[in-house]
């Protein structure tokens, strides 16, 4: 499950089912241009940093920038479910 919302500075989303090192792995790779997904090079370079925490069963992850959640949820639900969850 993944839960994403808005927050001051740019979102925050919930991911429940997913280890934060996988989630890492792919966030590093679109990052470095090197993602597997359709990432929008118009969206990333608005992400001014990503952080990435767990606690229980959660990946815990904060995008600071100038993100709308409604142009950012569809691409990290399109990036992230595919093979990520529940390796």
């Amino acid at each position: 499950m993944i839960k994403i919302e808005g927050i001051n500075n740019g979102i925050s989303a919930t991911l429940t089912g997913f280890k934060k090192e996988d989630i890492a792995s792919k966030i590093e790779a679109c990052q470095a241009g090197a993602c597997e997904c359709a990432c929008d090079p118009a969206v990333m370079s608005k992400i001014e940093d990503i952080q990435i925490t767990d606690s229980d069963n959660d990946t815990n992850i904060t995008v600071i920038g100038d993100l709308d959640v409604k142009t950012i949820a569809p691409m990290m639900q399109a990036c992230l479910i595919d093979d990520t969850q529940n390796k």
